[in-house]
């Protein structure tokens, strides 16, 4: 296995470096937290904002804390603290949520969140959760949803964006809430995700039909003494592999899934049982999705693989494989700055025409602008921006004008990097060889 790309600075450098302190310390074949002694304070004051919109604030919290400043343990400590008071409104939250969906006679099961301990991560109090994601099937969704209703339940009335159409807009119950700025408040509700597909095929524009087979081969699990059903072991490391994958194709932030499916990798590398039936209960076509995030999680974080894992991904096509060297690191620089490269690795999984040019223009022209009132103005890249008391109709032209520019930097860049990894392509392909050896 050679170095992580961050160690070696090949990948991403647009990474700034007090978040490449953190990636190498949270590598995981050789973890090294000298460059995160080293950070001073002012960095450290940049990155835990950072680690809470990537979800990485438990991560961190995990590490040796031997050399970090004071007031920083102290901070992760209360993070913990809180996180650990809030699963306990989490199980309350999922229990009411079961029961009211038990009474209505609606089956379901729990998808990511708590689901995911212990074997993505160690318990679910070193896991950050906002909502309980829950799938039901389609001809059950709008009963679960008012069985919900039932018991205070309200839509957000946020428009689910055509990406994340896999789930109906979420349901929410604030009462008498209000944000604090601690996203690890014990008090905070929990949403619902009511989620009627595993694979959203006609807006992702690929076909994964082994995913309806999840559902038949769903399971109970048992945590701190309260059951849940949930996908077979099997099942969710496709359902966690695809979701990366979706996450990759619309442009959001995939970090913290990478490395929890990292650590699944990393700690079931010797397991030939698991990889066995994994080999037999999956097909070809959905391992090689599969390989494509395990590719992922072993380039950002130094995972091992078992040699069954290994072998899918050297199994991807030629062209697929480029495409992954090449632009891997664009789906972290996306957390410092916009970019669509990732559009060619969707690209290459289309065999339609038509279809590739309905992804690229999906991809490079703006789909929606939100209104004058609409939360996005004021939100870059995830960030809040601060107002300063501006009219509301200067930020608003503000918005526009950073959306206008931005789109038409990002696709200038987007298509110019394109272009350039198929000339290379075709180039290597091409070179001449002389007594066996390229040329090139």
């Amino acid at each position: 296995m050679n170095a992580s790309p961050f160690v070696t600075g090949r990948t991403a450098p647009r990474i700034p470096s007090e978040v490449k302190a953190l990636l190498i310390a949270l590598q995981l074949s050789k973890p090294d937290t000298s460059s995160l002694m080293r950070l001073s304070d002012e960095e450290w004051t940049r990155l835990l904002p950072f680690c809470n919109i990537a979800h990485l604030t438990l991560s961190i919290a995990q590490l040796p804390s031997n050399g970090f400043p004071q007031w920083v343990v102290e901070q992760l400590r209360t993070n913990l603290a809180d996180n650990a008071l809030r699963f306990k409104r989490i199980k309350a939250t999922y229990r009411e949520a079961a029961k009211a969906l038990d009474r209505a006679g609606v089956e379901h099961i729990v998808i990511k969140g708590f689901t995911q301990s212990p074997d993505y991560v160690a318990h679910p109090r070193f896991r950050a959760q906002s909502d309980i994601d829950i799938f039901c099937p389609p001809n059950s969704i709008l009963a679960a949803r008012d069985a919900l209703y039932a018991i205070g339940y309200k839509s957000s009335g946020v428009k689910v964006h055509y990406a994340y159409n896999d789930h109906i807009a979420a349901l929410v119950r604030l009462g008498d809430w209000r944000w604090r700025g601690n996203p690890f408040d014990p008090e905070m509700p929990l949403g619902i995700e009511l989620h009627y597909c595993f694979w959203n095929e006609s807006n992702l524009r690929i076909r994964v039909p082994e995913v309806d087979r999840f559902w038949e081969r769903r399971t109970t699990r048992e945590i701190e003494g309260f059951s849940f059903p949930c996908l077979s072991p099997f099942d969710q490391l496709s359902y966690f592999s695809l979701h990366i994958l979706r996450n990759v194709f619309i442009f959001d932030w995939i970090i913290h899934h990478v490395r929890e499916l990292a650590v699944f990798l990393h700690s079931h590398a010797d397991d030939d049982g698991f990889w066995q039936i994994w080999h037999e209960t999956h097909s070809t076509s959905l391992r090689s999705y599969e390989a494509i995030a395990f590719f992922y999680a072993r380039s950002w974080f130094d995972c091992r693989l078992h040699p069954l894992a290994a072998h899918e991904i050297d199994k991807l096509p030629a062209t697929r494989l480029s495409c992954l060297q090449c632009f891997s690191g664009a789906a972290l620089e996306i957390m410092f700055d916009q970019n669509k490269k990732s559009v060619w690795l969707h690209l290459s999984l289309l065999s339609s025409r038509r279809e590739k040019w309905k992804v690229l223009k999906r991809a490079l022209l703006p789909r929606q602008i939100g209104s004058i009132r609409s939360p996005s103005v004021n939100v870059r890249n995830k960030r809040v921006l601060l107002s300063a008391g501006r009219p509301l109709w200067q930020q608003y032209i503000a918005y526009l004008l950073s959306r206008s520019a931005d789109y038409g930097r990002v696709g200038i860049i987007t298509l110019w990097r394109g272009l350039s990894w198929h000339l290379s392509r075709h180039f290597r392909t091409l070179s001449p060889v002389v007594n066996g050896h390229n040329t090139y």
